[in-house]
């Protein structure tokens, strides 16, 4: 299978795009390392992954604290000799951030944004670097959001954080590209929210081309083409998969 033997990290992967995201690279051949906060969420994961033929561990750490990323990585590095696959799909809001206009926000509020949207990337793409360095062969994939492009209102610190990913992953790429390390990601729009109304939901699908919201297994697939060679010439992309979103002047 195409990802048999490699490891792969997904941040996030107790929650829909990332539990999918681990299904289907485990589904591949990829060893699924579901990382999270929650371990009962981990634990649902990586029994859903086994039940199916699978193989997945937990890998629960807190990714916006810089030690526990290391030992994170340290302990995969042990035990399977190195990350080969890191997915940052782990965003959002930390619990306690407020969704506020600029002029309400906090600074706290500011902070934690970045702390999980943009920093946590950071540091979990440098912690894997010295191993796929050493290898020279790796897939980094970022999950973006088309508010890091286009804004949001309401939620400056959010689509700031995702505008510097962006940033980060166009940067990183000129860095290790020539080294063998493959740095891409996916600008994600109108995905499954759980908490969105069924008004606010008409309402996007109105604005997408295909006139309805994205699945988690499209966002997935979209996922594991960047980790693959199929994706082999392909370095510092961002590729949108918002069922046309991005053309909509509607946010």
């Amino acid at each position: 299978m195409e990802f048999e033997g490699k490891v792969a990290l997904v941040t996030g992967g107790g929650g829909g795009i990332g539990s999918a995201t681990a299904a289907h690279l485990a589904a591949r051949g990829a060893v699924a390392v579901v990382n999270d906060v929650d371990q009962s969420r981990i634990d649902s994961v990586v029994d859903r992954i086994r039940e199916s033929g699978g193989r997945a561990v937990a890998g629960r750490a807190d990714i916006t604290d810089e030690a526990a990323v290391g030992d994170l990585v340290d302990r995969l590095v042990a035990e399977h000799g190195a990350v080969d696959i890191l997915v940052n799909n782990a965003g959002g809001a930390l619990p306690g951030a407020q969704w506020a206009a600029v002029e309400s926000a906090s600074l706290a509020d500011w902070e934690s944004f970045m702390r999980l949207n943009l920093t946590a990337a950071f540091l979990c793409s440098r912690a894997v670097l010295p191993g796929m360095l050493a290898k020279g062969r790796g897939h980094i994939v970022s999950v973006g959001s088309i508010s890091g492009t286009n804004g949001q209102r309401g939620g400056a610190g959010y689509a700031a954080a995702k505008a510097g990913l962006v940033a980060l992953v166009a940067s990183l790429a000129k860095e290790v590209g020539p080294r063998g390390i493959s740095v891409n990601g996916i600008i994600v729009g109108n995905a499954p929210f759980p908490t969105r109304s069924a008004e606010r939901q008409g309402e996007l699908d109105r604005a997408v081309h295909l006139a309805r919201g994205g699945r988690t297994d499209e966002f997935a697939a979209a996922i594991a083409f960047l980790c693959s060679e199929a994706s082999s010439y392909m370095s510092g992309a961002m590729i949108p998969v918002d069922g046309g979103f991005h053309r909509s002047v509607l946010l």
